[in-house]
């Protein structure tokens, strides 16, 4: 099966960061106000979002597609793939994630794939173009990450020295306090 993607990775995280006026103060005097335009507005990052949800709602049902939540997508990824006894390959590169997100990440000292990330899902599927079209026709971005195999580990691909996905650490949000 395909590991997709639909959602931006820590995208709830970092808005709580920036919503938090110690830390947009910080980050305003490091980058303009203009950079950080898409925060003022996040219902607007997403469209309608009926038809995904209407699918998500079934392959979750069928265990087949989780929110990643607490612990970012990172932890999302291992948590569906273990309840599914699969291990499989993943590119994080190919991941979904706003600059806005990596810039406050890289700021805080924090991990953007491991920062809360509820409306990032991941999806174990053979119908990859059903989930693709379903996150088009919604406005969310969607990217095949890798596949499934079965195997034990969840091995990382776009580095040079193997790596394996390891079991979540906790939520990033939790080192500022935010939680």
């Amino acid at each position: 099966m395909d590991i997709v993607i639909t959602g931006f990775a820590g995208l709830e995280g970092s808005l709580s960061i920036y919503n938090c006026t110690e830390y947009r103060e910080k980050l305003l005097n490091r980058y303009s106000k203009s950079f950080f335009r898409v925060f003022e507005k996040p219902d607007s990052i997403y469209n309608d979002m009926q038809t995904l949800d209407r699918l998500f709602k079934k392959e979750a049902a069928a265990g087949r597609a989780a929110a990643a939540g607490r612990g970012g997508v990172l932890a999302g990824l291992w948590e569906i793939m273990k309840e599914n006894r699969l291990g499989g390959t993943y590119s994080q590169k190919d991941i979904p994630i706003l600059q806005q997100t990596v810039e406050i990440c890289e700021v805080f000292f924090l991990n953007p794939y491991r920062l809360w990330s509820p409306g990032c899902r991941i999806w174990l599927t053979e119908d990859t173009g059903s989930v693709m079209a379903a996150a088009e026709e919604s406005g969310v971005p969607a990217a095949v990450i890798g596949y499934t195999g079965r195997m034990v580990k969840i091995r990382r691909t776009d580095i040079d020295v193997e790596s394996s996905l390891r079991k979540p650490e906790g939520e990033e949000l939790d080192r500022l306090g935010l939680t």
